[in-house]
């Protein structure tokens, strides 16, 4: 009986709604993909839908829910992160298979951002990384996302609340060892 009363279940739900800031060299389609921590050095991979460079609105939504103990689900929310990569995919396809994707920007967002706001959520606007934003003149490509939580969340320690990171002093050792997530995902559209 103690073992369920560990136990920690909320859910989590990210959203992509446009981008804007892209400039093509060639034709294409753009998608969105995200990675989330799962723990043990593991993650999940979502991708958005394609759409066309003409229309660069996605307004799709990912909801998860993620189960684990209390201490882990703390943590994950506390040091994890999720990362958006946004891609472009050539309409030149070799015997009806589509080519690889090419990066066009990336962004970390800390799940932290949401789980210390206000409202348990946040929607932004995230400015990629890319290497075309480096020359002169260019802005860099940026994506409107939203993240959110909800469910029986665990309440955020006192203690590590204060601190920046869990550091060599960090008496949870679950940070690096931690048994997280067992993720059903469910892909939702609007």
């Amino acid at each position: 009986m103690a073992k369920f009363q560990d136990e920690a279940v909320f859910s989590c739900e990210l959203q992509i709604i446009r981008a804007r800031n892209i400039e093509f060299e060639s034709t294409g389609s753009l998608f969105v993909r995200c990675y989330m921590s799962a723990g043990n050095n593991k993650r999940v991979r979502f991708q958005s839908r394609e759409v066309s460079s003409s229309n660069m609105a996605w307004n799709q939504s990912f909801s998860l829910s993620c189960f684990g103990t209390k201490e882990s689900m703390t943590n994950m929310l506390l040091e994890g992160t999720v990362i958006f990569e946004l891609r472009l995919r050539s309409e030149i396809s070799f015997f009806g298979r589509t080519g690889k994707s090419q990066l066009m920007g990336k962004a970390e967002v800390p799940w932290k951002t949401v789980y210390e706001s206000s409202t348990l959520d946040i929607e932004k606007w995230i400015v990629m990384n890319s290497k075309k934003s480096l020359v002169d003149g260019v802005k860099p490509p940026a994506v409107e996302i939203g993240m959110k939580v909800g469910g029986a969340l665990p309440a955020m320690p006192k203690a590590t609340k204060q601190n920046k990171s869990c550091g060599d002093k960090c008496e949870c050792k679950s940070c690096v060892n931690c048994e997280l997530f067992a993720l059903d995902a469910a892909l939702e559209l609007f």
